[in-house]
């Protein structure tokens, strides 16, 4: 019997290629129409925290972030979450997710973002938040904050990718 080792760990430069075709394999062609995808454009990854989900020499998911700020506080988005469709269901995304947030350094990141759906990221404690907004459109109830510190911070106003 052959044993395939499976880990999530952090993402290599040399997986860019891989992570790409995966990409777009899952999401298609229509994924540069999306808010998120626009917002993304041109920048760079903040490759400490993205994450990919390996079995074997395979790449069948992966996680990335993106470095962004609202007013003076740091934060990262999370996206895009991908994860090969023929492994659907089987919580690979849930693990891409909680694997990658446990080792966020909450000291200078004071939060997570993401452009998508309450009903899938309400379980890693993201919330709706009203008060931020992005340049682009983006539907009020798809913009979800996960505050990583325990202070009272409020955030309110416009979010920034760089």
């Amino acid at each position: 019997m052959i044993k395939i080792i499976v880990v999530i760990r952090e993402e290599k430069k040399s997986d860019n290629k891989k992570i790409l075709l995966l990409e777009e394999d899952v999401l298609g062609p229509g994924r540069y129409a999306r808010p998120s995808f626009r917002l993304r454009e041109n920048l760079e990854h903040n490759a400490k925290y993205s994450k990919v989900y390996c079995q074997g020499q395979k790449i069948i998911g992966s996680i990335r972030y993106f470095n962004c700020k609202i007013q003076n506080q740091n934060g990262l988005m999370l996206g895009p979450l991908i994860v090969d469709q023929k492994f659907k269901g089987r919580g690979i995304g849930r693990e891409l997710v909680n694997k990658s947030m446990s080792g966020i350094n909450q000291g200078n990141i004071n939060f997570i973002i993401l452009i998508g759906e309450f009903d899938y990221y309400g379980q890693f404690g993201f919330e709706v938040n009203t008060n931020i907004y992005f340049t682009l459109n983006v539907r009020k109830e798809k913009v979800l904050l996960k505050k990583l510190s325990e202070k009272d911070n409020m955030f309110s106003g416009r979010i920034e990718l760089y």
